[in-house]
């Protein structure tokens, strides 16, 4: 269907919440090359509400070449004045600023600023800097991107201390049902269905959901309360499913029957057991919650004060906890073989009880937004909570190993190993993702020491090569990798990467901005699941992986 909403196809992925989340978000990136910008480009398109671009430095010619963001025109002009002109120009919803300013400087010396912003986008920013910066957002619990090229490697590092997603998406959907806990509303409609009265019509009609409750609801009956636990039980329900079909005249099979069949799992599933994920997540927002009626201090135990996701988490558990251990309803239910009448009945049952329960939470939640916030729950505070009723085993918490962590205890052979299981073969291959997150390693190793990028001179190219060689075997000594990894790594990798001599390919930046920009457009809207935690994309063999060192 037409339509004149230019975000209507994203709206599709993450929703009007998603969206709204999105428009009031101020994000800032810190660097104005091609990584950058093509990661900035990517925000702006989808309508994130403002952008400050920070770079101290001066468009030089070369920028003309790998950097779609400035103009020939716009040598000698500050980098970060050019990008950020033409990239408000992509979009007149977004508001774009910028500050001609050294990114060191701003890091150490105004960390007030950097604090005033939603997300944090770091490009080609030096390593000593970026452990100054990693620091500041884990302590202030601001979202970092960590975006570079070098030469034809990149690399996305996303560093989050403690987020809460409401929508994870995850690809097995989960129908909440209640067919083994059934609510009073469902037995009801349950016991007033007499299948043998029904014409045959009618019967090939009744939604698998009522076959399911009703045999569920027999079986309970004639095995003490009990649901199919063994394989042999679970078959047998499964048969006794498939027997209740008529065989009618026409011989077209009953296909609400033969749906019952092959949902029958969902007849024993417990919904009080959440996915180990959203379990993790309940669990988080309990431990945040006994911190602080201990009075310890949030930021010293590592910990971000208490969130209004927090808070709707721990609705539902209080909720969860005086209803037997189970959830609100979620209330959507899924499509099947069934007459308008009795789908749309049925729809109604499961919305009308989803809408009771949320009721029954948001009593909880008042309470706990009046003792947090010392005001009453707003509108967008209740939309959020209906969200997480509607999505209770969506709902992920996610931390992130900080940089810090990461510098100085890398676990860098458990990676490599990883690696191995999850390709099924018995030794590490030199293109492996791995392998060039330990070169790049080894790259900020040799700038911290030499003060400059390997081969940028191409007189030297030799010379770095073999301390460049020196540096990456030391790190993966230091990190214990050396049985995993030294057969794969070779004087071949540090070659490379000294050949290299730090170029940003905008062919590379492309991919890296988009990978960037949507694990930012996770974070900001609070829905998939972010990537944990390094992202390597391996140009020359064209191939990318997830590197959580």
């Amino acid at each position: 269907m037409a339509t004149d909403n230019k975000y209507d196809r994203q709206l599709r992925l993450w929703g009007a919440q998603g969206q709204k989340a999105l428009s009031e978000a101020h994000v800032l990136l810190l660097g104005a090359g091609p990584a950058g910008t093509e990661t900035l480009k990517n925000l702006v398109l989808p309508g994130v509400g403002r952008f400050t671009v920070v770079d101290g430095e001066k468009v030089e010619e070369r920028d003309t070449g790998n950097n779609f963001f400035v103009r020939k025109s716009d040598v000698g002009r500050p980098r970060a004045a050019a990008t950020a002109e033409l990239l408000a120009e992509l979009n007149p919803d977004v508001r774009g600023a910028h500050r001609v300013a050294r990114v060191s400087d701003l890091v150490s010396k105004e960390p007030q600023f950097i604090r005033q912003h939603s997300l944090v986008v770091a490009a080609q920013v030096d390593p000593q800097t970026l452990q100054q910066l990693g620091e500041l957002c884990w302590a202030a619990n601001l979202p970092l991107v960590v975006c570079r090229t070098y030469g034809l490697l990149g690399s996305v590092r996303l560093q989050i201390r403690s987020l809460d997603i409401v929508e994870s998406k995850s690809e097995n959907k989960l129908w909440d049902l209640r067919l083994r806990e059934p609510f009073p509303e469902l037995d009801r409609m349950t016991d007033a269905l007499d299948l043998d009265s029904l014409d045959d019509h009618a019967h090939a009609h009744v939604p698998w959901v009522l076959l399911l409750a009703k045999a569920a609801k027999n079986w309970r009956a004639q095995h003490n309360g009990a649901s199919p636990s063994t394989r042999d039980e679970k078959e047998e329900f499964r048969k006794l499913i498939a027997a209740g079909a008529r065989q009618l005249a026409s011989n077209v099979p009953e296909l609400n029957f033969e749906e019952a069949a092959r949902e029958a799992h969902r007849a024993w599933a417990d919904p009080r057991e959440l996915p180990y994920e959203a379990q993790q997540a309940f669990d988080h927002a309990r431990d945040v919650a006994k911190k602080a009626r201990r009075g310890s201090d949030a930021s010293a135990s590592g910990d971000a004060p208490p969130s209004v996701e927090q808070l709707c988490l721990r609705a539902v558990d209080a909720f969860r906890t005086e209803n037997n251990g189970l959830p609100p309803l979620s209330g959507p239910i899924p499509d099947m073989h069934a007459d308008t009448n009795s789908f749309v009945a049925l729809q109604r049952l499961y919305r009308d009880k989803a809408l009771s329960d949320l009721t029954a939470v948001q009593v909880h939640f008042s309470t706990l937004i009046k003792d947090a916030f010392s005001r009453a729950p707003s509108q967008e505070d209740l939309q959020l909570l209906s969200l997480v009723c509607k999505h209770v085993g969506d709902v992920r918490h996610v931390s992130t190993k900080s940089l810090a962590d990461e510098l100085v205890a890398p676990n860098l052979a458990e990676v490599a190993f990883e690696g191995l299981m999850e390709i099924d073969e018995p030794k590490l291959k030199p293109q492996a993702p791995v392998c060039w997150y330990a070169g790049l390693r080894a790259v900020d190793r040799f700038y911290v020491k030499q003060g400059r990028y390997p081969g940028l001179d191409e007189s030297s190219l030799a010379a770095d090569a073999s301390l460049l060689a020196d540096e990456l075997r030391a790190f993966v000594q230091e990190a214990g990798a050396a049985e995993a990894m030294n057969e794969a790594l070779a004087d071949a990798h540090a070659q490379e990467l000294s050949r290299f001599g730090a170029a940003e390919l905008h062919a590379v930046a492309s991919v890296v901005g988009g990978v960037a920009s949507q694990e930012a457009v996770k974070v900001i809207a609070r829905q998939y699941e972010p990537v944990d935690h390094t992202y390597v994309f391996n140009g020359i063999a064209g191939v990318g992986g997830v590197v959580a060192v």
